[in-house]
């Protein structure tokens, strides 16, 4: 299954369409034994997404599960074997949390914290644990080509994340995608709905949307032209890009996850859909939206 479950909406109150709040632990169970029955088994989490990881250590009661977490922001300018000690630190508090004595993959939460001074002494530190056993793969998150060049220019990397979905093309168009596979990085794609947008009502989207609306409604008239809903549109686009190995989605409930699951049985061409990309990261890219 190329579905991963990405578990911050079980931590905050998260995502720009999210009207259900956080999800509760009974919720999370029914939610991962649903998942795990249809053959999903990786989960993306972070020590930054509130009791996240808590919560997954209390509800996953098999070995099965592939855990991908990651480490904390370093905001200092240099790196030194004090902001070793925290990624340790946060290392072994994940270990903890999730109930595990290793686990699938670790990332760099910000990317550029390997491109400051002293980047090498976390890398290297994340290259002893996975020597250790005490995770398999390690690597980044990132949002952009420069990002990427930057990293293959000085890493070995097994595992990236990265955003990618029908408004934020310029990843695959770029031949980004194909240059880590050349490198044999596993490649995660997240926001494929970008937090929920893609399958907003029109009604409903803020106000800070209205320049793009053009490209929102495209995407609604060429999902109705395919006779496809806009799920299945934006999830068969990331379907269909073969360099990608993962598709993290978050969900609140075990019926937003079925309709995932079934959406995914739609795969388009993503070539046929370049008039819908956005090139300005101001909408494309969540952290900076003003809403």
């Amino acid at each position: 299954m190329k579905i991963g479950l990405g578990a911050v909406q079980f931590g905050v109150n998260y995502g720009v369409s999210n009207t259900h709040g956080k999800t509760t632990k009974y919720e999370v169970s029914q939610i991962l034994q649903f998942a795990y029955e249809n053959g999903i088994s990786l989960i993306d989490t972070a020590t930054s997404y509130g009791s996240s990881e808590n919560i997954l250590g209390e509800v996953v009661t098999n070995d099965d599960w592939r855990f991908v977490t990651k480490t904390p922001h370093f905001s200092d300018n240099c790196l030194n074997s004090t902001h070793v000690n925290q990624l340790k630190e946060s290392f072994n508090q994940s270990l903890f949390n999730l109930r595990k004595k290793n686990i699938y993959g670790l990332l760099l939460h910000s990317c550029d914290d390997l491109l400051k001074p002293g980047g090498e002494l976390i890398f290297r530190e994340m290259e002893r644990l996975r020597e250790n056993g005490m995770v398999k793969k390690i690597g980044v998150s990132a949002y952009n080509g420069k990002q990427i060049s930057a990293i293959l220019g000085k890493f070995n990397i097994d595992l990236i994340q990265l955003p990618i979905n029908i408004f934020d093309q310029h990843l695959f168009v770029d031949g980004w995608l194909e240059k880590l596979k050349n490198k044999n990085v596993e490649i995660h794609a997240r926001s494929p709905l970008l937090q929920g947008l893609l399958l907003m009502p029109r009604t409903s989207i803020p106000t800070y949307f209205l320049p793009i609306k053009e490209k929102i409604e495209l995407f609604s008239k060429s999902a109705q032209e395919l006779s496809l809903s806009k799920l299945e549109l934006a999830l068969g686009y990331v379907m269909g890009i073969n360099e990608i190995d993962k598709i993290v989605v978050g969900v609140n409930t075990i019926e937003q996850l079925r309709e995932i699951i079934e959406a995914t049985q739609v795969k388009v061409n993503p070539m046929k859909f370049t008039d819908v990309s956005i090139d300005d990261q101001s909408y494309t890219n969540p952290s900076l939206w003003k809403i």
